[in-house]
């Protein structure tokens, strides 16, 4: 299974990963990935099961693809501009907007 690792957030939305059942068929390259893990080979078991067709489970890919996720998106959120809504004042403001709550003191 090959998760496409790349964020494109927050100019649009990542497409979603989808998981079910393995196929009994495919149960003796689940066996050979899991013995590869088994033996320590964890580089080669990745690359073995990044070549599988109709593959599926919690696999490197994945967890790259959803760390990369995690800090594309801690990155907009420390870059995003933040703006407070709510304006204290004892007059309405004139530059208020229809974003913004004015909060009569």
């Amino acid at each position: 299974m090959v998760c496409n690792s790349v964020s494109y957030y927050p100019f649009k939305i990542d497409d979603r990963i989808f998981f079910q059942d393995n196929s009994l068929d495919n149960l003796h390259i689940i066996n050979t990935y899991n013995n590869l893990i088994a033996q320590g080979k964890y580089t080669e078991a990745s690359n073995y099961i990044n070549q599988q067709k109709n593959i599926y489970g919690y696999f490197a890919d994945f967890f790259n693809a959803i760390e990369n996720r995690i800090f594309t998106l801690q990155s907009f959120l420390l870059t995003k501009q933040k703006n407070n809504p709510h304006v204290y004042s004892d007059v309405e403001p004139e530059d208020i907007c229809n974003s913004m709550i004015w909060i009569e003191e």
